[in-house]
């Protein structure tokens, strides 16, 4: 089986609700009794309408649940897009853990186990490169972190 493609929403759907830190199965239950209330107290972004979402999922004819199961890669992601997914799936957030140059994210500490599931999720169109670590490479290998930086690939 190849692997599911999600737009934007419907992929900012699955992250959010990822933050809950409910089991997948208790998530995907709710999600499709549109049972929500107990999901909306416990993401990270609750003023996402989920409903919504969940309605362009269903028009879109895109597997949400089987994304939340065995994982999907973004169809098309824009550079918000991308910031976004770093702030949902590996809280890591603008200015204070990476820096943006034009199209670029820079200086990002993700584990092997991170920069494989971003990948996953954005080798479509962008690509993950490990950078120099130059003065950091000291702190960096204390914790198994890697710096990574974030590039469009077609430019």
């Amino acid at each position: 089986m190849s692997q599911v493609r999600l737009s934007i929403p419907v992929g900012m759907l699955v992250e959010n609700v990822l933050t809950s830190s409910e089991p997948i199965e208790i998530i995907i239950d709710r999600l499709q009794r549109r049972d929500l209330a107990p999901l909306l107290s416990k993401i990270k972004e609750p003023t996402m309408d989920l409903e919504e979402r969940l309605q362009t999922a269903e028009e879109a004819g895109e597997d949400w649940a089987e994304a939340i199961r065995s994982g999907y890669e973004f169809k098309f992601l824009h550079i918000n897009g991308l910031k976004r997914v770093l702030d949902f799936r590996f809280d890591r957030k603008i200015d204070l853990d990476y820096s943006q140059e034009e199209l670029t994210l820079r200086h990002i500490r993700l584990s092997a186990q991170e920069i494989e599931l971003l990948r996953m999720l954005i080798n479509r169109q962008w690509d993950v490169v490990e950078e120099e670590n130059n003065e950091a490479g000291a702190a960096l290998s204390t914790d198994t972190l890697t710096l990574v930086g974030i590039k469009l690939k077609y430019q």
